[in-house]
């Protein structure tokens, strides 16, 4: 933590791993043009994680200087209020390996489903040596530990059961917990993040008065995001 905070900006490292990563709130964003880390090759982050029932965003890109691309974003995109930035601590990621990383984050974070993605749509996979492409899937795994350490699970699948056994006459294999009333069945189980409805469970068309607010609040967003 640069300055003592936990809300400011942070720089995280792990043992034995040329990768860094240094996160920031938009407010303090200026000062990491003193930040000789921020003006390397690297892939980042811009992210929006809303205290409401709204969807959290995510903008993923690269750039051969990050802080110089991010200036642009500053001034171009509103949405976000933080930016984590990784880059190579011994300045050894070449132009290839950052478009692979972008282009690998972007479909993990699409099929994770855990936030709205910006990208228009997914950059191209770049083709590296086998040892490269080793290399930066081994990147990948650490950032994933960072990124999720600093509270954004975005690279994390919800999903932990196949969709395609929530529909069965039995309960699928892996999940605890099914609830039928009339005509209406539904699957779901309990999570370290808190308790999870499956996809493909049936929701009535009609609520009681007895609904509390905030699960009614949930269930007219899941609805808006179609899943009515």
């Amino acid at each position: 933590m640069a300055d003592g905070t936990p809300s400011g900006i942070r720089h995280v490292e792990i043992a034995n791993w040329s990768g860094q990563a240094i996160a920031c709130p938009r407010s303090r964003f200026a000062e990491l043009f003193k930040w000789a880390e921020a003006k390397r090759p690297g892939v980042y982050f811009l992210i929006e994680k809303q205290n409401s029932d709204s969807a959290n965003r995510v903008y993923i890109g690269e750039s051969e200087n990050v802080i110089k691309r991010l200036s642009d974003h500053d001034r171009n995109k509103e949405f976000w209020t933080e930016v984590i930035i990784f880059t190579s601590k011994d300045e050894n990621l070449t132009k290839s390996q950052i478009k692979y990383l972008e282009s690998r984050l972007v479909s993990i974070g699409i099929e994770a489903e855990r936030y709205q993605m910006e990208n228009l749509n997914t950059p191209t996979e770049s083709t590296l040596p086998r040892a490269d492409k080793d290399a930066m899937e081994e990147f990948i795994h650490n950032l994933k530990i960072i990124i999720g350490t600093l509270g954004h699970k975005l690279l994390e699948p919800i999903k932990t059961i196949p969709v395609e056994h929530v529909r069965s006459k039995k309960s699928p294999v892996g999940i605890p917990l099914s609830f039928e009333l009339k005509d209406l069945k539904a699957f779901g189980q309990m999570t370290d993040e808190g308790f999870l409805l499956l996809a493909g469970s049936d929701v009535s068309s009609s609520t009681s008065s007895s609904m509390p607010g905030n699960t009614r609040s949930i269930r007219e967003l899941l609805i808006s995001q179609g899943g009515g």
